[in-house]
């Protein structure tokens, strides 16, 4: 096990929010599984369509904050699971909180 300490700007909080990823014009849907400020990291089928430096959009359906939607590069791809980093903030001041 490792020591080294994670390289991030923002904290991230645990989420399960309903998602729809378009690529392309073509919807995924998928789960967001943690948000921070300027991220997400969401879990998709299996898809060819989503690379490194691959622009989409995400639409979002969150309880604790309403619906909402941002752009987003693909950062990482593991399998179905892919890291955004967003062009502009996930509200994720009201998380917080929780």
């Amino acid at each position: 096990m490792s020591s080294t300490p994670e390289r991030r700007r923002h904290p991230r909080f645990p989420v399960s929010w309903p998602i729809r990823l378009w690529v392309d014009d073509e919807p995924l849907l998928g789960r967001a599984e943690d948000a921070s400020q300027h991220g997400l990291w969401v879990t998709v089928a299996p898809t060819t369509a989503l690379r490194l430096g691959k622009i989409c959009w995400v639409d979002v359906l969150s309880d604790e904050l309403g619906s909402f939607t941002v752009a987003g590069e693909v950062r990482h791809v593991t399998g179905r699971r892919i890291g955004l980093e967003t062009m502009r903030p996930v509200p994720v001041a009201g998380l917080e909180k929780t």
